[in-house]
Formats: C-alpha cells, sequence, structure tokens
C-alpha cells in the first residue's frame, strides 16, 4: 500500500514556516520560495513533479503528462506576474495542478474538470492553499459543516452548489480560476479559463478532438519507463475501448486489459470486448473473476476500515469493486491506469441543448426534438413546455426551492432544464429540508451564475465537473494500490476540443456520439464506433443492494447522520427494506449511504496541531 498523496501551498510569509512545521509529520517533500521559505509541502510521488526556475521565479507542475523542466524553463521567459502564465496553461497537455512563485506571490490552480481541484482556507490571518480539503481542516481543526452535508443529501444538485466542501471554513476554488497568495496573507480568485466559442461542425471539429485525446494518452502512457506496464479498462464500451486502442498505439511495450463480467444478459459488452481484445496484438487481457468479486455497496455494509477523509465519495456503490481490480492491475505490475470516465459527458450531449438550438437554428431544433421525444417517449405538451420555458439559472434555482418536496417527475420527462429536477429523499429531516431551501433560495437571490452562457454549455460542463469529483475520488483509491489513474476524456485540452463543436453537431438523435466516432475514425475499429447501445449496470446495483441490505439498514439504527439531525433513521431503513419497481430510489439512497459512510470513516475529534499557534505565526 503507498501512503496518501497530498500537498499544501504556502505564501511566501513569516508565518510560512510554522504550518510547515505543523505538517512536517507527514510531509516528505519540500519545495521552497526564492526567499527560502517552504512554498508547497506534502507527499507525492517524485516521477509526478516537473519543476523549472528563472531567477526569483519558481514553476512546478504536479501530475500526469507535463512537459519537461527544460520546456517549463523556456515558457517562464518573459513572465513578469502570475497573470502571464494564463498562455502556458491554455497550452499543457496532460492533467496538473499548476503551482508558481513569483518573488513573494503565489499562483495555484487546477484542471478544468476538477480532477486536479484547489481548496483554500485562513490560518491565523494567512491564506494557505492544497489539493485535499481534509488535510486543510485538519490544519485549522475543522469541523464537518452539516449545511454542506445536506446538501449532499440531494442528487442532480448542479455546479456551483454542488462544489461547497463539508468542512467549515474551507472553500474550493472554481475549476476555471486560479488562487493568489499574497504575502500579507490575503487570497483571491481569478478566472482564467471559459469554454471556447460553439462554432464548429462535426467535420470540422474531429481532427481537434483527435489530437487533442491522441496527446492526452500518449502524454502519459509514451512517458512511462521501459518496463513498467500501463493498464486499461476495456468493459465493451466505446469509451474504455478509445482510450484503449489509442494507448495500445502510443506505446510499444505490453499493455494490460481488465474488465468485469457483465451480469445484464441482454448486454453486449462482452462481446464487444472480447472482439476488440482480439484486434490487439501483443496486449495482456485479464478477465476479472465474478466469483471473487465484491458486490456493489460493499463498502458501504462495514465503512470502519475506510479512510475517506475529504467528502462522502460521488462515486459510492462500486467503490469496493473499483480497490478489487486496482490490487489486480497492480498485482499484475502496473503503475498507470487508465479510464474511459468523462466520454459521456463531453460526446453524449445534455439533453438541454434542444433548448439553446430552438434559438438559434429553430427548424433543426425542432427535427431533433422529434428524434429525441421519440426515443425517449416524451409526452408532446411537457416537450413544448420544456422548450419553452425561458427562466433564468437563478430563477430556476428559486424554482428548484419551492418544488423540493413534489412527487417524483414522471419516468419520461424531458430533461431540458438548467439542472435536473430536484427532489429531497422522503427520510430528510424538516431541519434538512429548510437548509437546503433556504441554500437555494440565497443562490438565486445572490444571481449565482451558470457555467456557461446558455443550458447546453452549462450541462456539459456541469457533467464534466462531476465526472472530475468521480475521478479525483477513484484516484485516491488506486493510488493506495500504488497506481496512478488517468482520465484522458478530461483533461483540458480534449474537453476544448469536444466543447467546440455545435451541439447538434456533437450528437444526433439516429447516432451515438457521432464526434467521437469521426475523430477516431483509422484508430477505434469501425463497429466499436458504429456501436448503438450502452451497458447497463443496473441489474450489478441491485445485486448488491441485496446482498447487503440488512447492513446497511443496520447503518440506520441510531446513524451519525441522525445525530447531527439531518435524516430519520426510521424512514432509511423503509426505503432501504422495500421492492423498487425503478432505479430511481437508488439513487437517492446512494448519496444518504454515502455521507453515512463518509461520517463514519473519520477518524475522532479533530485536535489543531500544537505547532500552528498564535505565538508560532
Amino acid at each position: 500500500m503507498t501512503d496518501e498523496a497530498w500537498f499544501v501551498v504556502l505564501p511566501d510569509a513569516a508565518g510560512g514556516p510554522a504550518v510547515a512545521r505543523a505538517l512536517e509529520a507527514g510531509c516528505v517533500r519540500v519545495l521552497t520560495h526564492a526567499s527560502g521559505r517552504p512554498w508547497v509541502v506534502g507527499r507525492w510521488p517524485g516521477s509526478a513533479l516537473t519543476a523549472a526556475a528563472a531567477g526569483r521565479t519558481r514553476l512546478a507542475l504536479l501530475g500526469q503528462g507535463a512537459p519537461g523542466a527544460e520546456a517549463l524553463r523556456r515558457a517562464l521567459a518573459g513572465v513578469r506576474d502570475p497573470g502571464d502564465l494564463d498562455a502556458l496553461a491554455a497550452g499543457l497537455p496532460g492533467s496538473v495542478h499548476l503551482l508558481a512563485s513569483f518573488d513573494g506571490l503565489v499562483r495555484a490552480q487546477g484542471t478544468v474538470s476538477g480532477v486536479r481541484a484547489v481548496f483554500h482556507t485562513t490560518v491565523h490571518g494567512m491564506a494557505v492553499a492544497g489539493d485535499r480539503p481534509a488535510t486543510l481542516a485538519a490544519l485549522v481543526g475543522a469541523g464537518v459543516d452539516d449545511e454542506a452535508l445536506a446538501l449532499r443529501l440531494l442528487p442532480g444538485l448542479s455546479s456551483p452548489l454542488r462544489e461547497r466542501p463539508v468542512w467549515r471554513g474551507v472553500f474550493q476554488v472554481p475549476e476555471d480560476s486560479w488562487l493568489s497568495l499574497g504575502p500579507a496573507g490575503a487570497a483571491r480568485v481569478t478566472r482564467w479559463w471559459r469554454p471556447p466559442a460553439v462554432a464548429l461542425t462535426r467535420e470540422q471539429g474531429a481532427p481537434g478532438v483527435r489530437a487533442a485525446l491522441t496527446e492526452a494518452v500518449r502524454a502519459r502512457v509514451g512517458r512511462l519507463p521501459d518496463g513498467r506496464l500501463a493498464s486499461s479498462d476495456l468493459s465493451g464500451g466505446t469509451d474504455s475501448g478509445t482510450i484503449t486502442c489509442l494507448a495500445a498505439a502510443a506505446r510499444p511495450a505490453p499493455l494490460l486489459t481488465v474488465r468485469a463480467p457483465q451480469r445484464d444478459p441482454g448486454g453486449e459488452d462482452a462481446a464487444f470486448a472480447r472482439r476488440l481484445s482480439g484486434r490487439l496484438p501483443g496486449a495482456e487481457h485479464l478477465l476479472l473473476d465474478d466469483r471473487r468479486a465484491p458486490a456493489m455497496f460493499g463498502d458501504l455494509a462495514d465503512p470502519a476500515g475506510l479512510v475517506l477523509a475529504d467528502e462522502p465519495p460521488i462515486w459510492v456503490r462500486s467503490g469496493a469493486w473499483f480497490r478489487h481490480l486496482m490490487r489486480a492491475v497492480a498485482g499484475r505490475g502496473s503503475v498507470l491506469h487508465l479510464t474511459g470516465h468523462g466520454g459521456d459527458q463531453l460526446f453524449a450531449p445534455h439533453p438541454a441543448y434542444l433548448h439553446t438550438l430552438l434559438r438559434s437554428h429553430p427548424l433543426t431544433a425542432l427535427r431533433h426534438a422529434r428524434g429525441r421525444r421519440a426515443l425517449g417517449r416524451w409526452s408532446a405538451l411537457a416537450t413544448c413546455r420544456a422548450l419553452a420555458d425561458s427562466r433564468s439559472f437563478p430563477a430556476h434555482l428559486a424554482h428548484l426551492a419551492r418544488h423540493l418536496t413534489d412527487p417524483p417527475p414522471a419516468p419520461r420527462h424531458p430533461g431540458l432544464g438548467w439542472t435536473p429536477p430536484l427532489r429531497m429523499p422522503g427520510w430528510a429531516t424538516p431541519d434538512a429540508l429548510a437548509t437546503v431551501r433556504a441554500r437555494l433560495r440565497g443562490a438565486a437571490d445572490e444571481e449565482t451564475a451558470p457555467l456557461g452562457p446558455d443550458r447546453a454549455t452549462h450541462g456539459a460542463l456541469d457533467g464534466v465537473r462531476y465526472g472530475g469529483a468521480e475521478v479525483r475520488y477513484a484516484a485516491g483509491l488506486a493510488l493506495a494500490h500504488g497506481v496512478e489513474l488517468a482520465a484522458p476524456f478530461l483533461d483540458d485540452r480534449v474537453i476544448e476540443a469536444a466543447l467546440a463543436v455545435s451541439p447538434h453537431h456533437l450528437g444526433a438523435p439516429d447516432r451515438y456520439k457521432p464526434l467521437l466516432a469521426e475523430a477516431m475514425r483509422g484508430l477505434v475499429p469501425e463497429d466499436l464506433l458504429g456501436r448503438t447501445t450502452k451497458g447497463d449496470y443496473g441489474e450489478d446495483a441491485w445485486t448488491g443492494l441485496r446482498r447487503h441490505r440488512s447492513a446497511l439498514a443496520g447503518l440506520f439504527d441510531g446513524s451519525e447522520l441522525a445525530r447531527r439531525g439531518l435524516v430519520d433513521d426510521v424512514a432509511v431503513r423503509a426505503a432501504l427494506r422495500a421492492d423498487h419497481p425503478t432505479i430511481a430510489p437508488l439513487i437517492l439512497l446512494e448519496r444518504t449511504l454515502a455521507c453515512e459512510m463518509w461520517l463514519r470513516a473519520l477518524p475522532g475529534p479533530r485536535p489543531t496541531p500544537a505547532a500552528v499557534t498564535e505565538g508560532a505565526l
């Protein structure tokens, strides 16, 4: 097992050394400002860091696929302040944290998807940043923010509300922004990234997607030292198949593919995976033993041994299975595992694109709406109402606040709003409901801005950020087994290439991910690119729930959530023991189960480190 990775970024200030001393028990690496004071302290794999210096300027990239130190030194030529690094950030391949020190000024930023995120807090008046909110919370002795936890009970909550950390006094830097730390202790957030103009057709945008995705994969596997093994998911789906083919082409050394059996007897994933594996000469293929793999929800049934200190995991039902997968690939020698996460968010357009398209290309929008309505079995009246809705994002949030306790929307509801309809679970307490309602109303009153100028862009970026949070959690599970997790679809350059294509060219009612198919033609087998179905693992979820139902219900016999006044244990147990005709109640239960598991996995009281005292600063 590998120790957890983390880092903290300190300003070039007199209080920095005291904070560094408070962290030194778990710290194995230190980078310094030009002044000699500590700048970046923490624990990370040596291969993850690329650093360069020019005069009193320091630059560090932590992550995957970064250019070499010499390229960074050249990039620093002519750079005079943190804002000058926007051009460098806009061209970086891979997935990295960018950290810079400019003779007293610090810049820290993550990625557009949030796979690499930045958080910040204040230690006795001095702002500090880091990649792990729990590390910052421990530094200042912060407790759990019950209001933020109440929001986590709500499935479908949109960014930016979703990114509120569950630790009091700890904040997340928006994914499109960077954080500056000044020597006087102040922190400032500056937006540097905006989604590209949506102007390209499928044919115009495909070369950009092809180049960005090919480079994203090559930047990882092409730079592995000789003899080090990379592995890749090969579920049989279009996304994982694409990444596997690109990895095989980019790396002459052996590649390990891995897949798990699919319990759904009608699923086609296994057949496509077998077909593709036969076309990858030199690759080794691992089929996990279904009899030995843990069922879904296995983590939740026994959370006592888990250490999930940062936040309740978004990716909750398959955590135990994923750790099983990581143990398997690590046992074969893999040090890097590639996944197709993010492909759905980028190449299957958010249904809200119809609402946006109607305002610019009405005839095209109506043709697409007819096709989508037939596929989704939407009623004509509901579709017309959804298309005609003209609420702004703040007005939409206020609408959500008023309808949190309404009955669930119809299964065939056209999801063309800024966000899905939000419904609080029936086991949430009146206090939890009031908290969430007040937060939504507050965001509406504050005129909270959406992630993009229209519903299509907002929906796409919201999906990208959700996928980034999933991968961020899974990456921690993988690294515990000595394996780096890579999600090339969620790299900044890939996201930009996909978002530059008009949504009605990105997808079509009668085709599955046509932009990805166009971009990968000649690199990925045609039959996989032409696939029109997607694997459904709902049967695996129901099997896991049935197997662990009693243990899960036992968590709500005096739960931590009930102790905090957020849920009614009796109602949660009833929901767990009931037979449900659809998967919708299971989605509601997942959020609650994740929060309870996280609370139970937390260590005991979190004392403020003795070194961080007013006197020391």
